[in-house]
């Protein structure tokens, strides 16, 4: 079956309860003329079709049913007042759409009828003329009426089996059916940990069998209730058409992963926020034909729609290859507005700039994607996103392309979960974000963590992993334990590790939504019901994160230095600082106000650009000061990596090269021995160490020769 044929496949399996809705309704507004809602019903219900049937390319439906909404429209408006003669014809407008949709459920065409006469007489009526009622009459020698045999009469076996293969239930039925399916799987899970003790064989063998059933019961809901993404990305080719049109600019949707399934009821919530990004995208992002010669760009725009399974989420992004985002418009309304202070905007980079789209009240109306509704910006479509439990990011390369990323979760109903204790209580960690487990024995393993400005790591296969640990977070006290306990955990792209008291078993359970007055709690994401009827909290790996402010590797320190950057103090006093290292044990401080990432790059990647080092970072190209070289020291070569600390100049970056980075402190600047390229020194360790003037330091470096 073609793409196109499903569509209509989908549309006739939907019209027929429409049509016999709207079959009831005439009757009911014949007996009760002054009946507006049940008017406003019926012409709601005949445009939706008019609509689908426009979309699809079903002229003769369209015309049909645009007629008869021309003339409910006027009788909705009270312009006209409702006669026997106008409920006939639209009656008679009702058979001839059941007519045409029985053609094109049987040979899969409009069928041949001719309804133009019945067109001109709704035509007619709309314009306050009069019919003959008897000449709006079934006339069994009308053309549009096809002829009745026996065997029309009784259709074969094969048009009923085609019939009955699809029913209509509705989304509610389904919720109620996983609920029920829900408590099956607690009540499977009681009755397994009860017969763990037992010896009998029929009683084991019931119980391997209720487990069977009750695994393929569940399975069989899940997919009842999953359909591809495609039903949402139906409308969508017609919709960017229509709009590119009207704007006065080409523009051209490509999608893909269509195939991609996902829940019923996130299918109908994504709905609305996909629609609201790519219509925005073509009247906010993709420049006019004009604009994008003049730019050097084809002048057809491409948005680019992809959909894929990912680590037990569906990911949605949606590119164009418009103008993006004005990084320093966004810099200083952010300013003016009061969401940051000028000198965060100054350490801004690209990717938490964009952020500030999502702020509330926050929007630009030039030169982006996004142009607030109601002055929200991304805000509402932000939180239709949240409210089923999805995430909304964005990505910016500025005068190439936007992209918004949304994540949403599969399903919400059952999963496999890993039982870990913290002190009295259990808890449960989704399995998807599970990577590994960890179990160190004796004084000796514990000592493999180490300490970093006051943050735990766990040297895992060479690199150093966060942790987190799950009594701090949940405040309770703990007891001294020679062993350590550790669930390698995944979120988003980053690892850290959990440290529990208790690694239990895996089990899988019911997710049920946490009370409105709980959901504010940052690192629980619902709650369920263990076999023996205790109530366990469902851990949300992200929001521990996120508590915690740590992920693995270089952004773990990035993390850190968010944490901070709020509270930098002045000359005078303590302030954290970055200590770095030279070479040659050599060690000097960066303020952290200075710094705004830590990366790590290949020196493969180093490139020269006149006489300078430069490396392409983030869509753009950093120049790169050496810092050992300026202070008449030299960095190891044989290394194949470099740290670079990125500072940020009037909306640039640049890259200040360092051998290592040690450690963050506190420290006061003591500014006796300042320099040019010297801010003074602090104490730190008994040792003193000398503070880098960053900023004099890149100002000399970007003047012309």
């Amino acid at each position: 079956m073609t793409e196109d044929a499903s569509y209509i496949a989908e549309f006739l399996e939907e019209i027929s309860e429409t049509l016999t809705r709207l079959d009831r309704q005439f009757v009911a507004l014949e007996q009760n003329p002054s009946d507006t809602d049940c008017l406003a019903e019926i012409f709601r219900d005949l445009h939706t079709i008019k609509g689908s049937c426009g979309l699809l390319g079903l002229n003769k439906l369209e015309s049909i049913t645009h007629s008869g909404e021309n003339l409910l429209g006027k009788l909705r408006d009270q312009e006209l007042a409702l006669r026997p003669d106008m409920v006939s014809t639209l009656l008679k407008m009702m058979d001839a759409v059941w007519k045409t949709v029985a053609c094109l459920k049987k040979d899969g065409h409009e069928g041949s009828a001719d309804y133009s006469a019945l067109i001109k007489t709704l035509a007619r009526l709309e314009k306050g003329e009069t019919e003959n009622l008897a000449s709006n009459a079934p006339d069994q020698s009308d053309s549009s009426s096809p002829p009745v045999d026996d065997k029309q009469q009784t259709p074969d076996a094969k048009d009923d089996k085609s019939e009955d293969t699809n029913i209509r239930v509705d989304v509610e039925l389904l919720d109620s059916l996983m609920d029920l399916v829900g408590e099956v799987v607690l009540a499977r899970n009681q009755f397994s940990r009860i017969v763990q003790s037992q010896t009998d064989s029929t009683i084991q063998g019931t119980s391997q069998s209720l487990n069977r059933v009750t695994t393929e019961l569940q399975e069989t809901v899940m997919k009842a209730r999953m359909q591809p993404i495609k039903n949402v990305w139906g409308k969508l080719p017609r919709m960017v058409r229509d709009l590119s049109l009207n704007c006065g600019n080409k523009v051209r949707l490509e999608m893909e992963g269509q195939d991609a399934d996902l829940d019923k009821s996130l299918i109908t919530a994504i709905q609305d926020p996909l629609m609201n990004i790519i219509r925005n995208a073509i009247v906010h992002g993709i420049e006019t034909a004009e604009e994008r010669r003049n730019l050097g760009k084809p002048e057809e725009g491409v948005i680019r729609l992809r959909a894929f399974n990912q680590s037990g989420q569906i990911h949605i992004e949606v590119q164009d290859d418009g103008r993006g985002v004005d990084f320093q418009a966004i810099k200083n309304k952010a300013v003016d507005e009061k969401h940051i202070t000028p000198e965060q905007a100054e350490s801004l980079n690209d990717r938490d700039c964009g952020k500030l789209l999502f702020t509330e009240g926050f929007s630009l109306t030039q030169n982006s994607l996004i142009k607030s509704a109601k002055g929200n910006g991304l805000t509402q479509t932000r939180e239709l996103v949240e409210k089923i439990g999805g995430s909304l990011d964005i990505e910016v390369q500025s005068g190439k392309s936007t992209t918004l990323k949304i994540k949403i979760p599969l399903t919400l109903a059952i999963i496999p979960a890993l039982i870990v204790s913290s002190g009295p209580n259990r808890f449960a960690i989704p399995q998807i974000s599970i990577r590994e487990l960890i179990h160190l024995q004796g004084e000796k393993s514990l000592q493999q963590t180490e300490e970093i400005a006051g943050s735990q790591f766990y040297r895992l296969r060479g690199n150093l992993l966060p942790l987190i640990q799950l009594n701090k977070i949940l405040k309770n006290s703990g007891e001294h334990r020679t062993e350590l306990n550790m669930v390698v955990l995944q979120a988003d792209d980053n690892q850290f590790g959990l440290v529990v008291d208790k690694i239990h078993n895996n089990e899988e359970i019911v997710v049920k939504t946490l009370d409105t007055l709980l959901q504010g709690i940052q690192v629980f994401s619902g709650v369920s019901i263990m076999g023996d009827g205790e109530v366990v909290l469902i851990l949300d790996v992200m929001g521990l994160a996120q508590n915690a402010l740590l992920v693995s590797g270089k952004d773990s320190r990035n993390k850190l230095l968010d944490s901070v950057s709020s509270s930098q103090g002045k000359d005078g006093e303590d302030q954290d600082m970055l200590i770095v290292s030279l070479g040659n044990k050599r060690r000097m401080a960066i303020r952290l106000a200075d710094v705004a990432r830590l990366e790590e790059v290949k020196r493969s990647d180093l490139e020269t650009s006149g006489e300078k080092q430069v490396i392409q970072y983030r869509n753009e190209i950093m120049p790169l000061i050496n810092i050992p070289k300026l202070f008449n020291m030299r960095c190891q070569e044989t290394r194949d990596t470099l740290e670079v600390v990125v500072h940020t100049h009037e909306g640039k970056s640049l890259g200040l090269m360092v051998e290592s980075i040690l450690d963050i402190v506190q420290g006061n600047i003591d500014s006796k021995r300042a320099s040019s390229n010297l801010l003074g020194t602090i104490i730190t360790n008994n040792s003193v160490v000398d503070t880098i003037n960053v900023k004099n330091i890149v100002r000399n470096f970007l003047q012309p020769a």
